[in-house]
């Protein structure tokens, strides 16, 4: 009679250990989310949508949403702007309907990100061209920006075209999101 057993190795014990960190961050942040929710101190702000924003990198793309912490426990930090960009693998440039859907469905995202130590505002934003999506978030504290978008491109990485996921940190100086080329697009 043969015996098996279950072998972990320790390639999947830290892929195991690194889901279980992630998902943990994401209850907590999720569960801070809901409380501010519940407090009022986040807003949703829609008049920016449509026009353009540069990334501190060049690229431009579309506003679609804004949302806005006016939690009280962010002020002590340096501010900063965090850039995140991805491509979603299921929205491929030519799905426009797929893009809209994935716009109008990405608000419940708001629990992945607005509970952050840190975070102060979020500009939603798309290229129409190429439906590539970014993130321009003001963030109190270099570190907390970093901790947030490490964790968030962990999650966005398994859902997105291989090699078209990344962040970058700049001080909000150089380039606030308020203070980011922003124009009127035609409609």
């Amino acid at each position: 009679m043969t015996t098996s057993s279950f072998v972990v190795h320790d390639a999947d014990r830290a892929t195991l250990s690194a889901t279980i960190r992630t998902l943990g961050i994401a209850l907590g942040c999720a569960l801070r989310t809901l409380w501010l929710l519940a407090r009022g101190a986040l807003h949703i702000d829609h008049s920016l949508d449509g026009r353009l924003a540069q990334l501190p990198d060049g690229r431009t793309f579309e506003i679609f949403r804004r949302t806005t912490s006016s939690a009280s426990d962010h002020d002590m930090n340096e501010p900063v702007v965090l850039s995140v960009w991805f491509h979603l693998r299921f929205v491929p440039a030519w799905a426009r309907t797929r893009r809209t859907l994935f716009e109008r469905e990405s608000i419940l995202n708001t629990l992945l990100f607005a509970g952050f130590p840190g975070y102060q505002s979020k500009l939603w934003m798309v290229d129409p061209d190429t439906n590539e999506f970014a993130g321009l978030y003001e963030w109190r504290g270099r570190e907390a920006a970093e901790r947030y978008a490490r964790y968030i491109t962990s999650v966005l990485r398994p859902l997105s075209s291989h090699g078209l996921v990344d962040w970058d940190i700049t001080p909000a100086d150089r380039a606030g999101v308020e203070s980011t080329a922003i124009e009127d697009v035609a409609r």
